[in-house]
């Protein structure tokens, strides 16, 4: 039995991606020569559209996160991306730190978001970039900004490539670039225009924030001024109208570092209970004591906290939550905290806020912690956001709740996709505009991709695609959708889309190519070679001017070449691999910064697999030298390649195809000591106990001692079980029963889920009935196991027609011939009698029916039963079942009879 394991496989320009946790990878299948043909075909090192979904999604993740204020998760995100940054096209690699750095500078780690931003290549240094710089100097000064490179930062930042929740950011750091040169007026103007420009109510209290930071760091240190304020305060003790003056004082004793004297003259205004203050401006002084202490500070954030735990001015609060959000590196405290504010009977007036914070602290913590514990706070991250839904439904930030929610369904193990998308299905309802519903119908259909349910991934890709028609494609959404439809079977519909894009002009030369890629490798599963190929050299033989990149226009011409080798087209088959080969070794190397040109590792994929293609062209075509040269070239030149180690199954398929069966095994066991650790070293192992049987009955022994190497070597690999099945098959040809019955006992044994357990179980009554003879107490024994085999659910037919014939057999030797005669017409009625089960039938199938019919028909002659035997002749004669000859002779014997 051979097993051939198979993988579908798309395009795309993520070819270093792995995912973390979701997906193995998958990849090409390539040519193997029409021999025998070995359990894993000879497959092209790619990525599956599944794993480039999965690298955007963790990309959107990431800033989705930033934008729900999970910066902490989003910075965990970016790393793992940028793990992989030797392999990223230079301008995502920009757009990656950019986004690093971000999420750091919103957990308050400036110095380490400049230290990113440093090392982007001064090409991708855009408005972005430079937003962040700027806000990066500004955020690492604490005190002591270096003005300077923020303003040269910050003078070359503009507008036009900014997204939209960086144009707050913008308008922030031109205020705070007005106050360095003390045009207040503008700077408040500019201030002003921040606040407008969020609709989120949490950067809203950042800003602010911010802007009392920088008044404080602006305020001119003054000695006579403080003293000429300290008098004004004395006079108007007692009064409401000392609160500016005092507000006043502190930061000009803040500008002249004395900050001790600064927070004691506040607390003594706060501890002053004649004093007129309302309880807005009494709060206002503790957030001022607060900002001035420092949130980095114990003794600040112990202010904060007591403001916000306290405090009943929303505007207030909010500020000083946002401050106690911002400090880095005391989220275990503030969860805490949070906790305790949430504890409390009385409802606090920012209640949703510190709902929707602690959700965002829990699942930012649950990265950094143990799996025991990170179940535990993704418990209270999903509790908290359904809280927010359902009592808090027109929070502002409402809708990144689903998004949170959607995340935190991804991230349960194992990833309940379907859960994400009904999250996001709800997000979809309250989204209104195009733009939105397209991009959450997008992340719907990828839910349900990485669910493996295409059928519903068409129709959310479609829904977005259809938001998108009369302008130019998303190229990613176009190839996503046709990767949905040919792993749903749409491969016809696939193909009239892009036939559809293509006539518009709505899609580019290379999502069109890489659609065709898509295309071709599903008509080539599905069979259908010859349209595969018609598709593919209508592609390459346009002569229009080319904008597709070299590494793609490479491999579609390997794919044309390795289909016509599948295809048997050969005519200048060799020639054509030879100039691809030659094309390759004269590109030149690729340019920095240049993302469309053939990277050092996609140049040694694809020289690897084209030297492979080359050498099983060469073997198709009998030159066996020639093929093994290069076979030979690629083990030595690239030996640590998938390629060189897959340029044994080629090597082998050639020996069995021209019936050398001795270096097939050879060559099988060959790979197996080279590679012991690869996922090929047991599959080679069981090939070569394949191609050793085919040596002859003498061998058996030694195909035996392969197997037995193989579970034994790789005892949790899948292929154990059939091992241990051809092991007990070899067992029983070589006439040890007894030592198969042990084999196939154990299978039975050790595996009852397994789903080829009735092949062991059928093989094991074989046994027994080998073994029993003519004992009437092991044949009875043999029938009841073959009767509770055929109580299995889920039985293929044929196998149903063997067992119902054994036992019928293992009946009739042990004297039940009544018993055994029902049987068989049990057996013989449910296929004959249901005409879809006779037509569903396999040879196998039909063969085991035949013996049991022709057994019933011997019955009803020794019982005298002649019009019933001659009956059941002519169904073999009809149904042109095995036998018919036999049953034919039967008739008319049993006609001479009568």
């Amino acid at each position: 039995m051979v097993v051939i394991l198979y993988n579908f496989m798309s395009f795309d320009r993520f070819s270093y991606f792995r995912p973390l946790a979701l997906f193995c990878l998958s990849i090409f299948l390539g040519g193997t020569l029409p021999a025998q043909a070995p359990l894993t075909v000879d497959r092209f090192a790619t990525v599956d559209m599944g794993d480039e979904i999965e690298l955007e999604w963790r990309m959107g993740s990431a800033a989705r996160a930033l934008q729900s204020g999970l910066s902490g998760v989003a910075e965990t995100i970016y790393r793992s991306l940028l793990e992989k940054s030797a392999q990223i096209s230079p301008s995502e690699l920009a757009t990656l730190k950019i986004g690093l750095a971000k999420a750091l500078i919103g957990q308050g780690r400036f110095v380490a978001a400049r230290a990113q931003l440093d090392s982007i290549q001064e090409e991708f240094q855009n408005g972005q970039y430079l937003v962040y710089l700027a806000l990066s100097i500004y955020g690492e000064g604490d005190g002591r900004i270096d003005s300077e490179a923020f303003l040269v930062a910050l003078k070359k930042a503009s507008s036009a490539d900014l997204k939209a929740e960086d144009l707050p950011w913008l308008a922030m750091l031109q205020g705070l670039a007005a106050e360095f040169d003390g045009q207040t007026e503008i700077a408040t103007a500019a201030y002003q225009r921040a606040l407008e420009l969020t609709d989120q109510p949490m950067l809203r209290s950042h800003f602010e924030g911010l802007i009392m930071r920088q008044k404080l760091l602006a305020s001119s240190a003054d000695e006579a001024l403080v003293a000429e304020l300290r008098v004004k305060i004395d006079q108007l003790e007692g009064q409401a109208a000392a609160y500016p003056f005092v507000r006043e004082y502190a930061v000009g004793l803040y500008g002249l570092g004395r900050i001790d004297e600064a927070t004691s003259a506040i607390e003594g205004e706060l501890d002053n209970t004649s004093a007129g203050y309302s309880p807005d401006e009494r709060e206002q002084l503790r957030l001022l004591k607060g900002i001035i202490l420092g949130a980095n500070s114990e003794t600040g954030r112990n202010s904060l906290k007591t403001l916000v735990l306290n405090g009943q001015n929303r505007e207030t609060l909010g500020i000083a939550l946002q401050l106690l959000a911002r400090v880095p590196n005391q989220d275990a405290d503030l969860l805490s905290f949070l906790n305790v504010v949430l504890s409390r009977t009385e409802p606090h007036l920012l209640k949703g806020q510190i709902y929707y914070l602690r959700c965002q602290l829990a699942m930012k913590i649950a990265q950094q912690v143990s799996l025991e514990e990170r179940v535990g706070l993704m418990a209270i991250a999903e509790s908290d956001a359904r809280t927010l839904l359902d009592q808090f439904p027109g929070l502002s930030q409402i809708t990144n709740v689903y998004r949170l929610l959607a995340y935190a369904a991804l991230e349960r193990q194992p990833a309940q996709y379907r859960a994400a998308a009904d999250f996001l299905i709800q997000l979809r309802d309250q989204s209104r505009e195009n733009q939105d519903l397209a991009e959450v119908n997008r992340l719907i259909g990828d839910c349900y991709f990485l669910n493996r349910d295409f059928a519903n991934a068409v129709d959310f890709y479609s829904a977005a695609d259809s938001l998108e028609v009369g302008s130019p494609r998303d190229g990613e959404l176009f190839l996503r959708l046709i990767s949905a439809q040919v792993r749903a079977g749409l491969i016809e519909q696939a193909s009239q889309l892009i036939d559809q894009a293509d006539s518009r002009g709505s899609i580019s030369q290379s999502d069109r190519w890489r659609a065709e890629w898509n295309v071709a490798q599903a008509l080539q599963a599905s069979g259908e070679l010859d349209l595969a190929l018609q598709r593919l050299r209508l592609l390459l033989r346009d002569d229009s001017p080319s904008t597709v990149p070299a590494s793609l226009d490479i491999r579609l011409r390997w794919l044309e070449s390795y289909l016509s080798l599948q295809a048997e087209e050969l005519d200048g088959l060799a020639n054509r691999v030879t100039l691809l080969l030659a094309r390759l070794d004269t590109m030149p190397p690729q340019q920095e910064g240049a993302d469309d040109a053939l990277t050092p590792s996609e140049a040694r994929l694809l020289k690897t697999e084209i030297l492979l293609l080359q050498g099983s062209v060469y073997m198709r075509e009998g030159d066996a030298n020639a093929g093994m040269d290069v076979l030979t070239q690629l083990r030595d030149e690239y030996g640590e390649t998938t390629a060189a180690l897959r340029s044994y199954l080629i090597e082998a398929a050639y020996h069995g195809l021209i019936g050398d069966f001795v270096s097939a095994q050879a060559t099988m066991t060959k790979l197996a000591e080279i590679y012991p650790q690869d996922p090929l070293a047991p599959q080679a192992l069981f090939e070569a106990a394949l191609y050793c049987e085919r040596r002859g009955a003498e061998f058996y022994p030694q195909a035996v001692v392969l197997h037995n190497d193989l579970a034994t070597q790789y005892a949790t690999d899948p292929l154990f079980y059939y091992a241990r099945l051809k092991q007990g098959n070899l067992l029983r040809s070589m006439n040890n029963f007894a030592g198969a019955q042990i084999v196939y006992e154990n299978l039975i044994n050790g595996f009852p889920a397994h789903e080829m357990r009735y092949i062991a179980e059928l093989s094991r009554a074989d046994c027994m009935l080998a073994l029993a003879g003519n004992d009437f107490g092991d044949l009875a024994d043999v029938a009841v196991i073959l009767e509770r085999l055929l109580d299995l659910p889920n039985l293929p037919l044929d196998f149903q027609a063997e067992a119902a014939q054994k036992w019928a057999f293992a009946l009739i030797k042990s004297g039940s011939n009544e018993k055994a005669k029902e049987v068989l017409w049990l057996s013989a009625d449910r296929f004959i009698g249901d005409g879809e089960k006779a037509v569903a039938l396999g040879a196998a199938g039909r063969y085991w029916l035949a013996r049991s019919m022709l057994q019933l028909g011997e019955i009803f002659e020794k019982q005298g039963n002649l019009a019933e035997a001659r009956k059941v002749y002519r169904q073999v004669i009809a149904y042109n079942l095995p036998g018919r000859h036999i049953a034919i002779s039967r008739v008319d014997q049993i006609l001479e009879l009568e």
